[in-house]
């Protein structure tokens, strides 16, 4: 498993969002993005970098407290240490209080065709 140095998240909110900035959790850690930018509201586009520096069990995205926020769209690019940054898309979904978004995916495997 590779040490995740920092990852940079983008994502765009659908037509629910949230009044307060994510936060994200690693192996059981919540904790704050170092550097943000943008919002959360409906429409609006956000971009976060986290800093963990830890290898990676689990790394979630955090739901809102309070009601639902739509996301519409997730790009992230992860840095880990000895390997160049590789980036991920992931499909909309919705996150409310009692659910978090798994955001944590090793390099895929490089594809050719035979």
């Amino acid at each position: 498993m590779p040490k995740l140095q920092q990852f940079d998240v983008k994502l765009k909110t659908g037509a629910s969002g949230r009044s307060t900035v994510p936060r994200y959790s690693i192996n059981g850690f919540l904790l704050d993005f170092e550097h943000t930018g943008g919002g959360t509201g409906p429409g609006e586009e956000f971009q976060a970098l986290g800093n963990p520096d830890s290898f990676p069990h689990t790394l979630l995205l955090i739901g809102p407290d309070d009601g639902a926020w739509d996301i519409a769209d997730i790009s992230i690019t992860y840095h880990c240490a000895g390997e160049p940054p590789y980036s991920l898309r992931f499909a909309g979904v919705t996150l409310d209080g009692e659910s978090d978004l798994n955001i944590w995916q090793t390099r895929p495997q490089p594809a050719f065709d035979v």
